[in-house]
């Protein structure tokens, strides 16, 4: 039933791997738990949490998943949950996948001699191979920001970019949700009277640091998502601009024909009497009228400033 046993003075560590119905029912039996603790321990929405039933104390951690899909974002996609039920006499860990944090578990309770294992230092090491696991993602995350952030400021585009922006956000909040809960946990065991303060206190460190640097690149990123929507709605509003440049000029131009087209429109009807039609110098008085006309309407125009450059602020 049991993939690892480890015998140390105090208690004993027994660790399953991909449990069935029968074995996780075994196992409720054991620790004298209500079957429904034991068999949704590996329910895969929860999260870090601490619960005691009785002399039981049940934890729950989650580790990192040991092959992340590359457009994993979430915190189910990214972690995978291990279980955990300590009393006086023994310890049992419970998860789906073989981790291969169980076996660096293993070796360093090996390195110390079984008399000084205590379930706290046994706990404090899941504790710390979490911490350990966000190590690697998150320098790859600070990569990934820094490549975002060079193309933010290179102005480049492209189907995908504000979608690698967003996943790197999301996945960045996922570590962070996940590492404030186990923090709150390891907290809530740091309180009980048994528990060694100076063990805890050391992973406490580490989580607090890896805290640090998922929010420091949850803010980053969200910066550079606003800057860019921002860099973006400024050239939407400097070619918008430049189209009412070219409508305003064109709508002042069209003032001076108006009035012509209106003059060349009248003398243009099949009237038979229009003032000088036949005057042989109709011709020129129309044409001086039509010049003092666009005259009047260009000192006007100019007056106003109408085809002057807007201000710049």
């Amino acid at each position: 039933m049991y993939k690892l046993e480890v015998d140390l003075d105090a208690f004993k560590w027994l660790d399953v791997v991909n449990p069935s119905k029968a074995v996780l029912e075994k196992i409720a039996s054991e620790l004298g738990l209500p079957k429904k603790v034991v068999m949704n321990c590996l329910d895969p929405d929860y999260l870090p949490h601490v619960e005691t039933y009785g002399s039981t104390q049940f934890v729950l951690l989650r580790l990192m998943e040991p092959k992340v899909l590359f457009d994993a974002d979430s915190v189910q996609e990214l972690t995978t949950k291990v279980a955990l039920f300590m009393n006086a006499s023994k310890v049992i860990s419970i998860h789906r996948l073989p981790l291969p944090e169980i076996n660096e578990i293993e070796k360093k309770i090996k390195l110390v001699s079984p008399t000084e294992v205590t379930k706290y230092h046994l706990i404090s090491l899941f504790f710390e191979q979490v911490s350990l696991g966000f190590d690697v993602p998150l320098n790859d995350l600070e990569h990934k920001i820094e490549a975002f952030e060079e193309k933010v400021f290179k102005g480049e585009e492209s189907k995908l970019f504000l979608q690698d922006g967003y996943y790197i956000k999301r996945k960045a909040s996922a570590f962070k949700k996940v590492m404030k809960f186990t923090i709150d946990t390891l907290n809530k065991l740091m309180q009980k009277s048994d528990c060694p303060l100076a063990l805890m206190q050391e992973v406490r460190d580490r989580f607090d640091r890896n805290l640090f640097y998922a929010d420091d690149i949850y803010e980053n990123v969200q910066s550079l998502l606003n800057l860019h929507i921002a860099m973006a709605s400024q050239r939407t509003n400097e070619a918008s601009f430049r189209t009412n440049e070219i409508v305003r000029v064109l709508t002042v131009l069209t003032i001076f024909f108006l009035p012509l087209n209106f003059l060349a429109g009248v003398y243009g009807m099949n009237f038979e009497h229009i003032p000088l039609l036949k005057d042989e110098h109709g011709f020129w008085y129309a044409i001086v009228f039509m010049i003092a006309t666009s005259a009047g309407l260009a000192s006007y125009v100019l007056k106003k400033g109408w085809l002057s450059a807007p201000p710049k602020n």
